[in-house]
């Protein structure tokens, strides 16, 4: 009794598993734009790091396994050999990069603090509210009021920013109108932007912690669901690519037991004729 699974199930195996991977591909490759979309209002003060890096190649790869699905699902409907050793290939080089993904991301998730320190230190001291750095501005601006936070470490961070340095030297710690709860930012000073024209009271205030632990965290957080999601896509790929090199298997091991039969039946053809002609004879 042969150990070989029957063609159809070795076909209805890798054909469940390329429809997998292409709804698979698409709904991961939603969530990398997710990541994507999520660290945009702060990547003015970060620039292009390991994360987005990360997220870039995570998005890539996904993409690459939509358009490979295609391929397999084709490879089911013609059974050729090279379509479905392409498929195997191209799946086991994604699920190779998504373990390169995902290590990459647990080394950005121990950096994340050397990574985002000096940069966000330098953009609220040096550039916030500058002429020519209004990207950066509004960046901060962003921050502060989605996490929520205000200044560096604590809000009275905000008495080194060359903005408010002149302000703090007459009349006490200012701090942006994103550091205020709603309510009091009309009444206090409708310009965007600028300091209090005097001291601020820690009660208007949507929170005194400053915006460094708690970006860490977010960082940390998100690199972690990367390094994750990114190892689970990986093995879902070594799956799919050993489904296809089974599929790739049976078709060969069905193709010589076919080519043996018919060496086997030209083998034959002469003793048969010799005997049909000797029969006739008779």
């Amino acid at each position: 009794m042969s150990l070989t699974p029957q063609p159809a199930v070795a076909c209805s195996l890798f054909l469940i598993c390329v429809l997998s991977n292409f709804s698979g591909s698409l709904i991961f490759l939603m969530l990398g734009l997710w990541f994507l979309e999520t660290r945009r209002p702060y990547e003015p003060m970060f620039g292009h790091n390991f994360y987005s890096l990360c997220v870039w190649i995570f998005i890539g790869c996904v993409s690459v396994g939509c358009v490979t699905s295609m391929l397999g699902a084709a490879a089911v409907l013609a059974a050729k050999r090279w379509q479905i050793l392409m498929y195997a290939c191209l799946v086991s080089l994604c699920a190779l990069t998504m373990c390169g993904v995902g290590i990459t991301s647990l080394f950005f998730h121990d950096r994340i603090r050397q990574i985002i320190d000096v940069s966000l230190k330098k953009t609220m001291t040096e550039y916030y509210g500058m002429p020519g750095y209004s990207t950066l501005t509004s960046s901060v601006d962003a921050l502060q009021d989605s996490m929520p936070c205000c200044g560096y470490v604590l809000y009275n961070d905000w008495i080194n920013a060359n903005l408010f340095r002149d302000q703090t030297e007459r009349n006490g710690i200012s701090v942006p109108l994103s550091c205020c709860l709603p309510e009091f930012r009309a009444d206090v000073n409708p310009r965007c932007n600028e300091g209090f024209p005097f001291p601020i009271s820690p009660r208007k205030l949507h929170q005194k912690v400053g915006c460094l632990p708690l970006l860490e965290s977010w960082y940390r957080d998100h690199s972690f669901a990367i390094g994750a999601v990114a190892s689970s896509v990986a093995a879902f790929f070594f799956l799919s690519c050993c489904t296809a090199m089974h599929y790739f298997r049976d078709i060969n091991s069905r193709l010589k037991m076919e080519e043996a039969l018919v060496a086997f039946q030209r083998a034959e053809a002469p003793r048969t004729r010799m005997k049909q002609t000797s029969s006739s004879l008779n």
